[in-house]
């Protein structure tokens, strides 16, 4: 249409969709980066370290990866928001089982100095926590996508409640090994 008259505006549901897709595929990716980044300084300040900090954060991306790979192979159509919303807030609230897991594992590897002993023992201390803290997540995310009638809300809360799951079963079963 530019082609035409340069001072010509396309409207309308399609120009707009177009608009919002690349407005929030290019948000995303800012969203995302900023959150990993904003969390790995914390981690290397509190931690005092470099590598358990990346340890943590791409195991708890691995968790998202997972839970946004469900809606995917399950052909879920999601709101375009969902994945920015969902990344952020399963990042943040989930990297805690990975940071109780990990600060645990180190203070039993200063007592026990066999590593597969220490990991025994910093799993039963942590998973009760663990899962205790993944079902609260998924039972409040959960009930309100049951009850909610606005699709966008529900699925929302709907990939809250599968990634606190998912990221409870990662931490549990994929990071010990990864920090053995």
């Amino acid at each position: 249409v530019k082609s035409y008259d340069k001072t010509s505006i396309i409207a309308g549901e399609g120009p707009l969709m177009n608009d919002l897709v690349t407005i929030a595929d290019h948000d995303f990716r800012m969203v995302n980066y900023t959150s990993i980044l904003v969390i790995f300084i914390i981690m290397i300040l509190v931690l005092k370290q470099i590598n358990l900090p990346i340890i943590l954060i791409l195991t708890i991306e691995f968790a998202i990866f997972c839970n946004m790979s469900v809606a995917f192979y399950t052909n879920t159509t999601l709101p375009f928001i969902a994945s920015i919303v969902v990344g952020t807030i399963q990042l943040g609230a989930t990297i805690d089982y990975a940071i109780l897991m990990s600060t645990k594992y180190m203070e039993e590897r200063q007592k026990i100095k066999d590593k597969k002993e220490a990991m025994l023992k910093t799993l039963s201390l942590t998973v009760p926590s663990i899962i205790t803290s993944a079902l609260c997540f998924f039972a409040a995310t959960f009930g309100v996508a049951f009850y909610t009638k606005i699709d966008m809300i529900g699925s929302i809360c709907e990939l809250l409640s599968r990634g606190a799951i998912i990221s409870s079963i990662v931490v549990i079963l994929i990071l010990p090994s990864l920090l053995m």
